[in-house]
């Protein structure tokens, strides 16, 4: 033991692990004593497949400084103070979740059980904008922001979240394909509804879902082949997402080097919505603008109201506040609905709004529609706007502006 520089040694009889002798067992101990008479039989043997997070979690139970690794015979030894960097190198500090290998072993395990799993994965969009144009204090804030709300979502006992690297998260899940893309669109709409003081944009995540399809189970598979693949779908079709985002965005920006021909006249737009549940009561916040001026409302309500209603609410006082001459609007209906593509063989949620508008010269009913694109809150306040598109219109028109909602 001294020559190799070790403190500990396993005692095996045979291929069998029977004890452990420490060099402090042999101080003072005539040299003829045998092995047997100063081992310790207290052995701790882990398998050597054993994910390290279980095998630290063994060894500290048993309040065992050393562990010997099987595989059929020995193959090694580990101390818990190896374990115990190994382990703090597998969780981020920042956000308190494992990094990526503890998802892996997990999902690993689940597989191997005969489980079918699903990966969500999320990217935070455009979250550079936040250490550029705040501080890097403000992009640490939204990164644990992200990661609590993610987390509130989930069922700990069907699902491990962890932080896959920079601004992405995956998630693995035993629920199947339907449920896990209806998780990752209520995760994405709950994001949205994150504020941050003194931060005007939207923080918003692109995700990716693949897997939970399979009917039969697996044979002949590599369990570690079949979740890094089904991680690397996940992502490709949350890059996908963040593309299609990126180009509405590009669809939107005038062309590089071109003037416009005419200066941009002011428009209604919609600057900041938040629907916050707080046990039975929710609150929505809609924040309009018009040229220079900013006007927010909140209104309160029964949580278990349709957030969309209370969202056109909100909408509707901060639209008359920041123009009172518009007349009185009444909202009659605000739904969330759901309409057949036949042409593509798919169905479009979307919101679906009616109101009154009563003016000095009379009443009409209008109806507007839009679709919802991962956010129920922002789809309710821009059907309410699409409803009064032409009477804004014709109003602003009429005053020298002009809106565009």
């Amino acid at each position: 033991m001294h020559s190799f520089e070790v403190n500990v040694l396993p005692v095996m009889d045979s291929d069998q692990v029977v004890g452990m002798v420490a060099a402090r067992h042999l101080l003072g101990v005539p040299d003829t004593t045998p092995v047997s008479e100063v081992m310790s039989t207290d052995v701790l043997l882990l398998n050597a497949e054993m994910p390290i997070r279980e095998a630290a979690s063994k060894m500290s139970e048993k309040g065992a400084d050393v562990a010997f690794v099987i595989n059929d015979t020995l193959s090694g030894m580990v101390r818990a103070t190896d374990l115990i960097a190994e382990v703090s190198r597998s969780y981020d500090p920042l956000t308190r979740l494992p990094w990526q290998d503890a998802l892996r072993e997990w999902s690993i395990e689940k597989l191997r059980t005969g489980h079918e799993i699903s990966i969500l994965f999320f990217d935070i969009d455009n979250f550079g904008q936040f250490n550029k144009q705040y501080d890097h204090v403000t992009g640490d804030r939204v990164l644990e922001l992200v990661a609590r709300t993610i987390e509130r979502e989930l069922d700990p006992d069907l699902t491990i979240l962890c932080r896959y690297g920079g601004d992405e998260f995956a998630v693995s899940t035993l629920y199947m394909s339907d449920e896990a893309h209806q998780l990752a669109a209520r995760i994405a709409r709950r994001v949205e509804e994150l504020q941050i003081p003194k931060v005007r944009e939207t923080i918003s995540v692109s995700y990716g879902v693949f897997g939970g399809r399979r009917t039969r189970e697996r044979e002949m598979v590599h369990y570690a082949a079949t979740v890094d693949d089904l991680i690397v779908r996940a992502s490709r079709m949350c890059l996908q997402m963040k593309q299609r985002k990126g180009a509405l965005a590009m669809l939107q920006l005038p062309l590089p080097g071109v003037e416009p021909e005419e200066p941009v006249e002011p428009r209604v737009r919609v600057t900041g919505i938040s629907f916050v549940v707080q046990g039975k009561e929710a609150e929505a916040s809609v924040e309009l603008t018009l040229g220079s001026a900013h006007v927010s409302r909140q209104v309160r309500g029964d949580a278990k109201r349709p957030p969309e209603m209370l969202m056109v609410q909100a909408a509707r006082d901060a639209l008359t506040a920041l123009l009172p001459h518009v007349g009185t609007i009444q909202i009659l209906h605000a739904s969330a609905t759901s309409i057949d593509l036949l042409e593509k063989g798919e169905k479009m949620e979307a919101v679906m709004v009616v109101v009154e508008v009563q003016t000095a010269s009379g009443s009409q009913l209008l109806s507007g529609f839009a679709p919802v694109r991962d956010n129920l809150h922002r789809a309710a306040v821009n059907a309410f706007l699409h409803a009064l598109n032409r009477p804004l219109s014709k109003w602003l028109s009429q005053t020298g502006q002009r809106a565009s909602t």
